[in-house]
This record gives C-alpha cells, structure tokens and sequence, in this order.
C-alpha cells in the first residue's frame, strides 16, 4: 500500500513538472485529408514579444504534439501550419482547454478573379486636428483555393486597397499593412475559401486634407457602408442616407452605396470646412488617438499579437456573426428586428475595438 501511495505521488509531482500537452492535426477540409510533413509552430507571449518556442512536423497521419515544462494549464497560445510556403494560424487557445486542435491549409492559387467585396465599412471620426479612419472589409474567395497573391513572408502582397499617400499612423490589425508605392497598399494574408475579415485604421490631418475623400473600389463591392462622425450634409444620389446611429458613445451618419467595380472612385463629403481647417492647421497638436478595427482576426498570422487574449476573439467573432447576419438578410435590409440586431452587434463591436485601443 505504502509502495502504491509512494508510486502515485511520484507519478503526479512528474506530470506536474512535465506540465500539459497540446495535440490536434493538420487537414485539407476541401479534400477531407489529413496533411503529413507540415511545419507547425507553437506561439507564447514572453516578457511582452509574441515568441515561437518550438516548431515540429507533422507524423504520416497529419499529427502533431507538443510537451513540456512550460505548457501549463491557462497558457494562452497559437499555433501555425506552414503549407506550401504559406502560414495558417489558429486563433488564441489556452492549454488545457481542448483535447485536439484542428489546423486547416489549403492549396494556392494566385488567380484573383474570385476575390470580391461583400461589405466594406469605412469610419471616419474629426478629432482636434486628425482625422480617425478604419476600414473594415469581409472578403469572399469563391475558389477552392487560397488566394495567395504574389511574393512571400512579410513581403507577400495579397489583398490590394487604395488609400491616402499622405496617411500616417497605419495599423493593420488582421496582418501587415504596407504600402508598395503612392496610394496602392497590400495586406499579407493569404485569404482561405469563404468569407475573411481584414481590419486596419490610419490617421489624415485634417488641416491639410480636403474636405472630400475619395474611395476607389479594387474588387466588386456589393455594399459600401459609410459612417461619418460629426454627421455631415445630408448626402443625395448616388447615397442612400440612412439617418444618425449611436455606437459607443459616439453619434454617426450611416450612408450605403451598393454595387460597386473594380475602379469606380466615390467622393465622401467630411465635414470640414474652409474656416475650421484654418483653425486646425494653427492649433497646437493634440495628442493623436489610435483607434483598431473591428475584425477578425482571423485565423492567420497577425503583424500585431496573435495570442491577442479574449477580447480580439470576441471582436472576431461578433464580425463573422454580423456578417451572416447581412447574408441572410440581403434581401431584407429594412426589417426591423435585422436593422436592431445589426446596430446591437455593431456597437457591441465598436466598444472592443475601443478596449483594444486603451
């Protein structure tokens, strides 16, 4: 009996030091196969920096695991499968909380035709001397590929957006934003099959802006939403005004324009007038308010913090909700009960990507 105790006690202060394992596997969904001899690394937080702390390959049924002393129950973690050159990053898991994780890659195309606008949602808010902007965009990729784009790592450019040249303070919060020459952008996430969500904000000043943005459309856009905070005119033809909203504490004009083509430019009236744009450009400069995008994150590699806690989950998933929500309802767009529960999710959405910000 003795024996036993003692064999059990050792056998417990052993898992303890060894700590927890993570186990799931590698799977092409479109073909139902698991995928042998896939990368996948294993992401932590370690003094503030997003850390790899080690990366295996897959066995010859798509397996893979990962132990050892630092996986200890609460961890909070992420993980990639590099396919074909391309990284497939989960979303934010914690050790512990999950028997088996399941990682899918896809094969790649680099053929763009597939790649359209569901809904593309710009914000624009005045404060002090700048201009708030965030753009928030579900993609669909009707092919049964990847889209990939062109070039690889930090350097891939896939999704394509026309922007301001003189923006500054740019963030991409779904993947890394950057800028291949004046005023064409690219993010670098290869988008999956079905519907993504990319994200990002940047700043204008206001002071040496005009008071007329204009919006470019790279992809077939079936609905462009428009929120402008301080309200401004009300906008005719082509818009359809659809009065002020309130999310978070903050009052917006919600303008739409349907159907949109690759090139069609839109001019955005902002509500900045000759004589205020003379006070902003002497003012002295307030302090420049960051703000982050609805969005999900998706499941892929982050430029920001891919073990972004909660509260990023949370957006995303508030994002994919709000985004079938606008599907089911396209034919449908004035019920009521849709108009309510969109404006709740809406809010709802905005609030954390204020959390986010602070």
């Amino acid at each position: 009996m003795i024996r036993l105790l003692l064999c059990t006690a050792i056998v417990l202060c052993a898992s303890t030091l060894w700590g927890s394992s993570v186990n799931g596997y590698v799977l092409n969904p479109l073909s139902e196969t698991r995928v042998s001899a896939v990368e996948v690394a294993f992401y932590i937080r370690q003094d503030g920096q997003i850390s790899e702390v080690l990366r295996k390959e897959t066995d010859a049924q798509g397996r893979f695991s990962f132990a050892g002393p630092f996986l200890q129950d609460g961890l909070p973690f992420a993980l990639a499968a590099f396919y074909d050159g391309v990284p497939y990053f989960s979303s934010t898991f914690e050790v512990g909380a999950q028997e088996q994780i399941i990682l899918e890659v896809y094969e790649t195309t680099s053929e763009r035709s597939g790649i359209h606008i569901g809904v593309h949602h710009l914000f624009f808010s005045l404060r002090e001397n700048t201009i708030e902007c965030i753009q928030l965009v579900q993609l669909h990729n009707s092919q049964d590929r990847a889209y990939v784009g062109s070039g690889s790592g930090r350097e891939r450019k896939v999704t394509e957006f026309a922007l301001p040249p003189e923006l500054f303070n740019l963030q991409g919060h779904s993947g890394l934003m950057q800028q291949v020459e004046p005023g064409h952008f690219f993010d670098n996430q290869p988008l999956p099959p079905g519907t993504s969500q990319l994200s990002f904000s940047y700043n204008l000043d206001a002071s040496e802006f005009s008071s007329t943005y204009v919006h470019q459309a790279i992809y077939t856009t079936d609905r462009l939403e428009i929120y402008l905070d301080p309200p401004t005119a009300e906008l005719g033809a082509p818009f359809t005004d659809h009065g002020i909203i309130d999310l978070h504490d903050r009052k917006y004009q919600r303008v739409t324009l349907a159907n949109l083509i690759p090139g069609q430019q839109v001019e955005i009236p902002l509500s900045i007038s000759p004589s205020l744009r003379w006070l902003l450009k002497w003012a002295a400069l307030g302090s420049v308010l960051l703000v982050c995008a609805a969005a999900l994150a998706l499941s892929r590699q982050k430029s920001v913090d891919p073990t972004g806690d909660t509260v990023q989950q949370k957006r995303r998933e508030l994002l994919e909700e709000l985004a079938r929500l606008d599907d089911t309802h396209a034919d449908q767009p004035e019920d009521r009960r849709y108009i309510e529960r969109r404006a709740l999710l809406m809010q709802e959405a905005v609030a954390l990507t204020r959390d986010l910000a602070e």
